[in-house]
């Protein structure tokens, strides 16, 4: 299981962005708290489905809006 820091980033363009949800904000908060020194983060969907208690496919679609919207970029493995 990762190991999240105690603190999370949320830029002000993701705050006031209106095209994304508060979960995807979230989402996104917990992105940095679990990235790395190099800013990455290496958790699985299942890691979030279980925090969250969502579907994959939740998580899949959130991802992919943040994507989307130039917040994150995801690589696969």
């Amino acid at each position: 299981m990762p190991n999240p820091s105690y603190y999370s980033i949320l830029t002000a363009d993701i705050r006031y962005n209106q095209n994304i949800t508060d979960s995807e904000k979230i989402l996104f908060s917990e992105l940095t708290a679990l990235a790395n020194k190099n800013g990455y983060c290496h958790a699985s969907n299942k890691y979030f489905t279980s925090i969250y208690n969502v579907s994959t496919r939740t998580i899949q679609n959130r991802l992919k809006k943040l994507k989307d919207h130039g917040f994150i970029k995801i690589d696969l493995e």
